[in-house]
Parts: C-alpha cells; structure tokens; sequence
C-alpha cells in the first residue's frame, strides 16, 4: 500500500480539518463569556446555563425559527397568503420580507441534532455562527491553493477565517445571518475561477453551475450577493480589456461561428452561465421581482450617508455604528498592527494584513513579468531525441502561458475585488469585511509566493531578513507581556532555525515560520476578541420580561428604545412597538420625545398614542398638513390634553376643521387605549445622547441636541477630613487628563455634593444647576443650587455607599430621570409595575 500516496492524497483534507479545527475553538472560547467577572457570570446565563445571546438581532433570528419549526412559517400568521410578524412594529405588525437561509439551516441543524441527541432550539442556534463562519476556510484554502500552494492556502485561510470584523459577528452566541457572508461569496468566486480556468467543457459548464447555485444560496441569506456579481462582471471585463486591448492577447484558433467562439472565451462562457442561470435560479426561486429589488439596494448602500440628511424626521440610522464611515487607521495608544476595529486597518486584522494584501496583488503582477522559464533535461536523463526535447520544451512554454494567464486572471480580479468593496467601506464600517476578505486572500497569496521564493533561493541572507520579520511580528503581538520579552521570542524563534545546518531540514522549517508570522495577528486579534465577550442582556432584563409574559394580558405592548426590542418580544411573548428591524421609522423620534419631555402627561400620550394606533394619528394629520414639522407640534401641543381640550386646540389656534380633527384624534386619543409596559433600563443611560437627539429633533433645522447622563464608574475610600466624611467618585474620562466627577462631604446629619473637573494635579469644584441627594429611601434634597450652571447631580446613597449622576441640566426633569433615577417621584402619569437590577418597568397611571 502506497502510504506516502494515500497522505499525499488527504493532505488538503487533513489541511481543512486542520483550519476548521483552529477557527471554530477560538470563535467556541466566546462560550465562555470571558469578558463578565467569575463572580458575576451566572447573571449573565440562563436557567440552562446557556449565555444570552451577543446582540439583539439573535433573538428575532431565534423567534423566526422557533416560529418556522412550530408554524411552518417565519411569522406568526398568514396575510394575503404571506408570512407577517404580529409581535414586531405594532400595531399593525409587518411582513416577513427577511432572508430565510439562517432559518432553514438551523431549523435542519436542529432536526437533525436531536436525531442524536437532545438539544433545545437555543443551543443549536447559540453555536450555529462559529460553525457556519468557520467553513469559509475551505473556499479560502482552495482558491489560493489553486494559484500559490499550500503554505499560501493555510496563510489565507486563517487570515480570512478570523478578520477581526468577521470573527466578530460569528463566534460562538452571536446568531445573526452574517454567519453566510464569507463562506457563500467565497465559494462563488472559487467555482468561477476554476469555470475560468477548466479545460474541458464540462468543466467549464459544471463549475459556473456551480457558481449559480451558490448564487442562489446566498440570495437566501443577503441581498448583498448582488455586490458579488457586480465584482465579477467588472473583473471580466477588465480582464478583456487589459489582456486583449493592452496587453495584446488573442484567442487562438478558427471558429466556425459565433457560438463557437463563445464557448471558446474563457471569461465570457462561465459569466454568461453564471448570470443566465443564476437569474433563473434566484427568479424562480426567489421571486424575479427580487433580482431588481436586489439591484435597488445595492445602488441605496452607497447613499447611506446622504439618506440621513434627506428625511424630514431623524435618520436612526445616523446613530448605527457599522453605518458609520470609519477612519483608515488610529493608534492612539494601541498597536498599529492590530488597532481598534472601527478602523480600516484595525477591522481586516491589522496593519501587517493590510501591507502583505496589497503585495499579494503586486506579487502576481511580478509573476506575470517573469521571463519564461523552460524546464532542460537533467544531465543524468538518457538524451531523447530532438523532437522528444522540442516536444518538452514547447509543453513548457504552453505550461508556462497557462500559469502566465493565472497569474493575470487572480491579479485582475484581486485588484477589481479589492477596489470595489474599497470603495464599499467608504459608505459605512459594516462593509469592512467585505473589504477584508479580498484582501485576506491577496495576504496568503503573497506568503505563499514568499515561501516558495525563500525556499528555491534559500541563503543567509534570506534567513537573516527572517528573524527581523519574525522579531518584529512577534514584538507586536498583543500577548499581553513586555516587548522585550516578545523580541527575544520573536528572536530565538528565528534563531533556532538559522542554527539549523541542513538546508533539507532549515527550509520546511522556515517556511512554516513565515506562515505563522503572517497569520499570528489575525490568530491572536480574534482570539483576544472572543476571550472578552459579554452578553447582550442579563438575568435583570430577562426576568423582567418574565414577569411580563405572567403578569399582563396578551394585548399588552412592550415600549422602549428599540435596542431591547427583539429580545421583549421573545422572552415577553408581547408585541412591541420599536426594535432593530423598525428603528429607521417616525416612532425614534416620538419615543425620544418621551423618554426627554419634562412633560409627563405627553409622554404618557406618546406611549398611549404609539401602542393603540400606531402610526396612524401622524400619517392623518400629514395629509392635512402636508408638513411633518407641523404635524409634530401639533400633536406635541395636544397629546397631553384630555380629548375634548385637545379637539378645541387643534380646531381653535392649528385650524383644522371638526371633522380633520375628529379623524386625528380618533388615532392620538383613542377610546380604546391598549396596556402597555414602558421599559426603562441601566444602558439607556449610556444612550442618552441619541435618544435625546432625535426626541428633541428640530423639523426646521433638521438636527437635535444631545444630552447626556455621566453616571458613576468608582468611588474612593471614605476620608476624614476635618470632622467630615469626604467621597470622591469618577463619573466619566474627559480625556486621559481631566476627570468629571463628584465630591461627597458629609458632617453631622448634613450631606453637601459638588462636581469636580480636573485632573491629577488640580480639581474645581463646580456647583450643579440642580442638586438631588436620596439617602436610603428619603429624599434630603432637591434644590437648585446654581441657576447658571449647564450639569445637574443626584446623589443616591445608603450608609457611605454612594451612587453619583451628572447629566445635562435639560435632563434633570426629563421623564426618563424622574422614572428611573427618581423612582417615579412627584408625578402622577405612570405606574410602577416590577423592578429587576437594572431595570424598571411602568405603566400608564
């Protein structure tokens, strides 16, 4: 039994068992929830000692597939013969019109599973991203593997499996349809290059197939997919260009008619195929009118920016992080290599990333220009005769065309990839990753290139330039020690296999140490990123819905910011009025003005208004007004008045007619009113200065003013300093120099606070505009202190334990503060219904 054959044979099995192996344990670390103290992580599980899911979105991909394995379908009912969700945006609800992919394949990972098992629905979905999002090493592996070897494939694959951006929203816990975003394009552009460059016709034919059906596939999961196509239709393009009209290369051969010569073009007969049958296949199986609603969003991404400029109500989309443009590189006082992933550089794996995928396209360039190398004989082979070395040496020369055209074809498209989704990550940080992934694969095509060079042309020199590659990746690496300690790794590392006198023996050697260099940033940033994850929610939120699904009627709507949304509508099992799918709506601004009013009344009409009706009262009044801005002040001035006092507003100083009114006030003052839950929570504190910006959002102007709350983040040891007790608490960092904060002095039964600003070698104090001390249960002072001052304090305090909350003045009244700081103190307009740590939930009084 040939051994060394069969090995030879599994080696790329062996090698993508390898790489699936490595990816999937360090996005499965996150499972452990690194990023919560020992202490405090049951807090963050549940009754099965499972996390909570990362993000919000996973929660509305769990409720589509528990509805889909329960129902039969995504939503909770049919209308008009299609799935719609009764549970989000009500009322009235709204279509399903959502890539169903993530459900299907979950939904058949769990039947399958609990073939074998028993595994609640939870669990599969908990580890689906780290299994789905790890599988993109297998296209990765073998794209580059085609045009390099496997040193080049294993560099690429690991670079691209674990792109920070990537890694991010794949380990294990984050349940979103990101998962399909590497492995499905990768697969589309691996079939098609092999369509390229088979050649025989089946294998033309069955690779662009191929292709279309991966097509299909990720139509199913994004609608991005339609970027793909749009890549690989421009890189044929160039590619005919560049390589007939500048570089002068034609078609070989007669052909007896135009079909003929369309089989015959490499590039054009797989697109052909690829558009035609990927068409059909997304057409019949997806609906034809997708494909144009595919291509109408493809063209609204690069105007995401300029959306939010244009709409008369505020664009939430403006406070969504991944649509923010990012900048291409801040170091601060991070490491260059592996910088915050808000950045460009940060988010693809690192600043040696970047470098090695932009050289991975200079690289084939070079290959491209190489003077043709033609194979001799070697002096020990019986000479042939001189049409049998004619014959070797012309294969050569074919052979050495062929690689010549490979090696154009991979820098075409690496180049065309590599620009488009460039331009991509200009309109948003949630492109990229599509970024990274081109650029991930250029990377290992360069280490690739790099190996083979240094191993055919192995000296000292090479091996000198080694260990100051290798020492210096390694005194980057964000391990956690000294760089000293990282330089002299770095330096035995490379020193050893310098040692090392056998060329046979130092070359594997050192090749195996560059692959290592290059993938040792993106293996430790993904590592680092999942060793520190925190759920999205706790035992305080979760319990609170708890109390919800037992404790309300099944007409009870869930309000809030739309963070939380997808989660209250699954572990409330109530509907809600704003969530993650329905935040961009007129709903961010009235609930912003709910949560910022002083006016308690209006904010109980607001909530009242928006869990009865909807979006009707506005949508009514619009047609009478034709102007947004007026139809907001003129519900702001009625929806706190009664009904009949409203009616006289609307009527008497806006002049609407009786019956314009009546229509109004049948949607904002409804005779019906639903129940409803107002869930207000510990991170809303932190998201303050957004949903203050859109509650307080100018129609004119077409901006609002952010306002903030600056809640304590640690407190000094009690001092006693002149027969007074003195409390020092950090609020929040201003810079790394001056510090907000609060100064506590207690003597006798009186207790003063003032806010400090400053830094370690001086503080100011600064009275508050409004000062708010609560000791244990009483309120021992509610005063304005300083009628000019732009910051207001409340002190909460039990014994010398104290919690401290600077905010802007303009949100010491504000609903949300006499709510949930206050605990509902002096109003009237609210009920408190159940408290959970961390969160609060009302009612309407």
């Amino acid at each position: 039994m040939d051994i060394q054959g069969l090995l030879e044979r599994l080696k790329p099995f062996i090698i993508i068992v390898l790489l699936f192996s490595v990816v999937f344990y360090i996005r499965a670390e996150a499972s452990n929830i690194g990023g919560v103290p020992a202490d405090a992580k049951k807090f963050y599980e549940d009754a099965d000692g499972l996390p909570y899911f990362s993000e919000m979105d996973s929660y509305y991909n769990y409720r589509l597939t528990m509805n889909y394995l329960t129902r039969g379908i995504m939503g909770d009912t049919l209308v008009d013969g299609k799935p719609y969700d009764l549970h989000s945006y009500y009322p009235p609800g709204r279509p399903v019109d959502y890539p169903p992919l993530i459900v299907y394949v979950t939904s058949a990972a769990y039947r399958v599973l609990n073939f074998f098992g028993d595994f609640s629905l939870k669990e599969v979905a908990f580890w689906m991203g780290a299994f789905i999002g790890s599988l993109c090493v297998i296209p990765a592996y073998l794209f580059v593997r085609r045009i390099t070897n496997d040193y080049g494939g294993f560099a690429a694959a690991l670079i691209v499996g674990l792109v920070p951006t990537y890694v991010a929203h794949t380990y294990a816990g984050f349940f979103d349809t990101d998962m399909f975003n590497f492995v499905l394009p990768l697969f589309v552009f691996w079939f098609f290059t092999e369509g390229m460059l088979a050649s025989s016709m089946r294998g033309k034919v069955g690779y662009a197939l191929a292709a279309a059906v991966s097509i299909l596939v990720f139509s199913a999961a994004w609608v991005g997919y339609i970027f793909y196509l749009a890549v690989l239709i421009v890189f044929v393009a160039a590619y005919l260009v560049i390589s007939r009209y500048i570089l002068g290369e034609k078609p070989e051969g007669e052909f007896e008619g135009k079909l003929d010569w369309l089989i015959h073009q490499r590039e054009l007969f797989p697109l052909l195929i690829l558009l035609i049958a990927g068409g059909v296949l997304v057409g019949v199986f997806g609906g034809f009118s997708s494909l144009a609603g595919a291509v109408g969003g493809l063209i609204g991404a690069t105007q995401i920016q300029a959306t939010a400029q244009t709409t008369a109500y505020p664009n939430v989309y403006v406070s969504v992080s991944e649509l923010q443009v990012p900048e291409f590189i801040t170091t601060g006082a991070g490491n260059i290599f592996l910088p915050g992933q808000n950045t460009i550089v940060g988010g693809v794996g690192g600043l040696l990333v970047f470098i090695l995928g932009v050289l991975g396209v200079g690289a084939l360039v070079w290959k491209y220009r190489q003077p043709e190398v033609v194979v001799e004989e070697s002096e020990n082979r019986p000479r042939a005769g001189k049409k049998s070395k004619f014959m070797r040496k012309k294969r050569a020369a074919v052979a050495s065309e062929e690689m010549r055209h490979r090696y154009l074809l991979y820098a075409v498209l690496m180049a065309v990839w590599l620009i488009m989704s460039g331009y991509a990550v200009t309109k948003g940080s949630r492109f990229i990753p599509t970024f990274a992934m081109p650029l991930g694969l250029s990377a290992g095509i360069f280490t690739g290139f790099l190996v083979e060079y240094l191993r055919v042309r192995f000296t000292t020199t090479s091996s000198l330039a080694l260990i100051v590659f290798v020492a210096a990746v390694a005194m980057v690496m964000p391990f956690g020690v000294s760089v000293a300690v990282k330089l002299l790794a770095g330096v035995l590392a490379a020193g050893f296999i310098y040692s090392v006198k056998k060329p046979e023996i130092r070359a594997p050697f050192m090749m195996v140490l560059v692959v290592l260099a290059a993938v040792a940033p993106s293996v430790s940033g993904a590592h680092s990123i999942t060793t520190s994850v925190a759920p999205g929610t706790d035992d305080g939120m979760w319990n609170s819905m708890q109390w919800v699904k037992k404790n309300t009627s099944r007409d009870t709507v869930v309000m809030s910011w739309w963070d939380f949304g997808h989660l209250f509508a699954v572990a409330a099992d109530r509907p809600v009025t704003f969530d993650g799918g329905s935040q961009n709506t007129p709903r961010a601004y009235w609930i912003g003005k709910a949560l910022t009013t002083s006016n308690e009344t209006l904010s109980r009409g607001i909530l009242t208004m928006l869990s009865t009706s909807g979006d009707l009262a506005y949508e009514t009044l619009d047609n009478y007004t034709d102007d947004s801005g007026k139809t907001a002040e003129i519900l702001t001035a009625t929806l706190g008045l009664p009904r009949e006092e409203a009616r006289a507003v609307m009527t008497g100083r806006y002049g609407l007619s009786d019956k314009e009114a009546d229509s109004v006030l049948r949607y904002s003052h409804p005779a019906k009113p639903k129940p409803f839950v107002l869930v207000l929570s510990s991170d809303m504190l932190g998201k303050a200065p957004w949903w203050t910006y859109f509650g307080t959002w100018d129609f004119k102007k077409k901006t609002g003013s952010r306002y903030g709350y600056y809640p304590s983040l640690a407190s000094s040891k009690p001092q006693v300093v002149n027969n007074t007790t003195v409390i020092q608490t950090v609020n929040t960092m201003v810079d790394q120099n001056n510090v907000l904060g609060t100064i506590i002095e207690k003597k006798a039964n009186t207790t003063n606070a003032t806010i400090a600003v400053g830094n370690n070698m001086t503080v100011q104090k600064i009275n508050p505009h409004r000062l708010t001390i609560i000791e244990g249960d009483l309120l021992v002072k509610n005063e304005v202190v300083d009628s000019d001052a732009q910051l207001s304090l409340i002190v909460i305090g039990s014994g010398n334990q104290y919690t401290t909350i600077i905010m802007n003045r303009e949100l010491e009244d504000s609903v949300f503060t006499k709510l949930f700081l206050m605990g509902g103190f002096n109003q009237t307009s609210f009920k408190f219904l159940h408290q959970e740590p961390g969160v609060l939930l009302w009612t309407a009084a």
